[in-house]
């Protein structure tokens, strides 16, 4: 018997509709707490009571895509996070670039999501708002899902090719002993770098705002020394790489500005920001958000100017050879390899 959570719901009045009281269904909160909060059920999600003859046996709620979880109701309510089953094949797309990955992804039958996991793939290797020209080609090796006979959309990404300007990056999937996944090259570097390629997450830009822009005030094409994404007024801003915020505030023709210190060769700012959100003095790690875009300063229209500064010369963001990844660990290396070949095997 399946209940789908309405507006207002939550999981005690879900649990009435299996004819359960208050009190058996705090009973199952408190029992399956370590595992997960059931009072975190979300609007529009399934709760699912199996039973046998009348009698109850699970109860069963999936959070997401990936994950189901699983209350015995017959073993004083243990509860167990499993993964949900799927049948899966194996599917192979090639995307050529017509305009942007995103668009040209969509165009082929690619869904969302899978289009956005290649992209964040690459997000160390590839800046996919100002490096893709057409005649770019993307190579996506992944799981294709279905349950119960129904599409049931897409899984992990096994394998990605991305050619752009005549050079192609690699990402192999890679699962060690512990179940972990990680993406390397194939010389088994991880993709994974000090520095992300760009601070906006493709995301949030991938539906065609982002480009370099020539700059109306001053008269230049910014991605000489920096680059220019124009993007929507609000799109939070990452810092590329851990470190620590030099200045917060107001600075003239920037407007609103941030400019964050990574060690002792590599600083980066953005600037015309609409939000500040960390101060000066702060520590920042990869990822965090630090501002929203915005059209402060000599701005002619919403936009992020981002620029890199290696030992306080100004360098072009799209050319500068950040530190690499750390390699696969030598005791892992055959077992890298085998995992390699496996997924080369299935490549067309």
């Amino acid at each position: 018997t399946e209940y789908v959570i309405q507006e207002g719901d939550n999981f005690i009045s879900a649990m009435e509709q299996f004819n359960y009281s208050f009190e058996e269904s705090m009973e199952i909160v408190e029992a399956s707490a370590d595992v997960f909060d059931l009072t975190s059920i979300k609007l529009g999600k399934t709760v699912r009571l199996v039973s046998h003859d009348g009698v109850p046996f699970f109860l069963d709620y999936e959070p997401n895509s990936n994950i189901m979880i699983q209350v015995d109701l017959q073993n004083n309510y243990e509860t167990k996070e499993l993964p949900i089953p799927y049948d899966i094949t194996i599917k192979q797309s090639e995307v050529i670039i017509e305009d942007s990955l995103f668009m040209s992804g969509l165009g082929i039958g690619l869904d969302e999501k899978l289009i956005i996991q290649f992209a964040d793939i690459f997000a160390w290797e590839v800046d996919f708002a100002t490096q893709i020209q057409t005649g770019d080609k993307a190579i996506i090796l992944y799981e294709k899902r279905s349950r119960n006979g129904k599409d049931a959309g897409t899984g992990a990404i096994l394998y990605g090719a991305m050619t752009t300007s005549g050079e192609t990056s690699y990402a192999y999937q890679y699962t060690n002993t512990v179940g972990d996944i990680y993406y390397f090259n194939e010389n088994g570097e991880a993709l994974v770098r000090e520095f992300l390629k760009a601070p906006l997450s493709y995301s949030r830009v991938s539906s065609g705002y982002t480009y370099a822009r020539f700059h109306p005030v001053t008269q230049r094409t910014s991605p000489h020394r920096a680059i220019d994404y124009a993007a929507p007024i609000g799109t939070p801003i990452m810092a590329v790489a851990d470190g620590t915020v030099t200045f917060s505030g107001w600075s003239g023709g920037y407007g609103n500005l941030i400019r964050v210190r990574h060690n002792s060769v590599y600083e980066t700012g953005y600037a015309h920001l609409s939000r500040l959100k960390v101060r000066s003095g702060e520590s920042v790690k990869q990822g965090d958000v630090i501002g929203l875009v915005g059209s402060t300063g000599w701005s002619t229209g919403p936009h992020l100017h981002y620029e890199v500064k290696v030992r306080g010369q100004l360098q072009n963001p799209l050319t500068i050879d950040f530190p690499k990844g750390d390699p696969i660990p030598e005791e892992e290396r055959e077992e890298f390899n085998k995992q390699k070949e496996q997924i080369e095997s299935l490549l067309k």
